[in-house]
């Protein structure tokens, strides 16, 4: 990634709670990717709670990157 915005949007992320995550957000996931979350990215289990990319994020005790991109 050698973009400087893409550089920056990582630098300025913000750290929200899995919840706060909508479709149409972009997020750094845990496995270092950049991805675009949508409708289908986001699961709500019983047993896990909220589910973003197959990952609970240790049950929502860790916090999601969120990039705020401004091209």
């Amino acid at each position: 990634m050698n973009e400087p915005w893409i550089q920056q949007a990582i630098d300025n992320a913000l750290e929200v709670h899995i919840s706060q995550i909508r479709p149409g957000d972009t997020i750094l996931h845990l496995d270092g990717k950049i991805r675009t979350v949508s409708r289908i990215n986001i699961v709500k289990d019983s047993f896990m709670g909220i589910i973003l990319f197959g990952d609970s994020y240790n049950l929502g005790t860790i916090p999601v990157k969120k990039l705020i991109l401004k091209l």
